[in-house]
């Protein structure tokens, strides 16, 4: 076998191989992304989505980004004994095993602060997350609905 043969046998090989190597797939599984348009003048909005832990091992939200801000944070909001709502940053998000976690209101949700323009509703908002574990970074379109819920969806509540 010539050296020409020999580098077209190699080539050959490694594409096969690489093609039957397995590919990462995400674990964690993002659904149902929404926020609120924004008034005139306010510069914070929160989001809300559905997470999903489809693998066998706690997963770890690394990173949260999206292009309309330049801070997006996660707050927790609960409601006191004399009904008065209170927030609070939350330092990390993890998703146990086969867990749904659901990001809504009066609950875990998504911040971003210092929006650069308002969010108007029809919109879509790229947010994109990184988990650890040699999970793919995957980026989910949140929908910017109406300020005020339309009646049909407030009566779904």
């Amino acid at each position: 076998m010539n050296n020409g043969t020999k580098t077209r046998a190699l080539g050959a090989m490694l594409i096969l191989g690489l093609a039957a190597a397995p590919f990462a797939a995400a674990e964690v599984k993002a659904s149902d992304g929404w926020l609120r348009a924004t008034p005139p003048g306010s510069k914070v909005a929160a989001a809300y989505l559905t997470l999903t832990n489809t693998g066998d091992e706690e997963r770890n939200l690394l990173k949260i980004v999206s292009p309309v801000t330049d801070r997006v944070t996660l707050h927790r909001t609960s409601i006191t004994e004399t009904g008065t709502a209170r927030m609070w940053p939350l330092s990390g998000l993890a998703i146990a095993p086969g867990e749904t976690l659901r990001l809504q209101p009066n609950g875990v949700h998504v911040m971003f602060d210092a929006l650069k323009s308002p969010l108007v509703a029809g919109q879509m908002v790229p947010l994109t997350l990184k988990f650890d574990g040699g999970e793919p970074e995957f980026t989910i379109q949140l929908e910017v609905r109406p300020l005020v819920p339309a009646a049909d969806e407030h009566a779904r509540h």
